[in-house]
């Protein structure tokens, strides 16, 4: 069993800023202590699926150190960028009514990623959605219709972000349709 936040979802869970944590694998007892272990084997020990979501939502809201709600901004920006309306940041900060250093300032504190690396993140998994139902995808449409400069623009974003190329991407994902299997959303399809 495990927890999944969506952006900036972990942030009322954190002590330290979310862009504390950025880049770094930091075991879960380091954050919450030995609880984490104990709720572990509570969650192992109980039988019924509904107990064990019951258990750990109880778990979570005892550690939840911040509100619930996201700073203005924050909500604003993540709603606009996850949405097919991306934007620079100084807009994003200007619609906030927020400098732009300001408003970069809360937006990483509590997602732990600056709106610009969002931005790229969520205009990437858009190409990827519509990868994942296009068998023969033309690059260079796609690339036009989600913001990107030109095609060699996505096919950096698709390194960067997956590690490999978008041909070998639709390769990856093919050979594994044609084994009967399938990579979910957001994870890498491996050979």
């Amino acid at each position: 069993m495990g927890v999944h936040f969506k952006p900036g979802g972990a942030f009322p869970f954190l002590r330290p800023p979310a862009d504390e944590l950025r880049d770094t694998h930091i075991d879960l007892e380091a954050i919450w202590g030995r609880a984490v272990a104990e709720i572990r084997n509570r969650l192992c020990e109980t039988i019924s699926l509904a107990r064990r979501f019951r258990l750990l939502e109880r778990f979570l809201l005892s550690r939840v150190y911040r509100p619930m709600q996201h700073h203005g901004a924050v909500v604003m920006a993540l709603a606009n960028l996850a949405s097919a309306r991306s934007q620079m940041t100084r807009e994003l900060a200007s619609e906030a009514c927020l400098s732009e250093k300001r408003f970069i300032d809360v937006f990483r504190s509590e997602v732990g990623l600056n709106p610009r690396l969002i931005n790229r993140i969520c205009r990437f998994q858009r190409v990827l959605a519509l990868i994942h139902r296009t068998a023969a995808p033309d690059w260079a449409q796609l690339a036009l219709n989600h913001g990107y400069y030109d095609q060699s623009h996505l096919i950096r974003d698709f390194a960067a972000f997956s590690g490999f190329g978008p041909a070998d991407y639709i390769r990856r994902l093919s050979d594994l349709r044609k084994r009967g299997l399938g990579a979910k959303f957001n994870h890498l399809p491996g050979t």
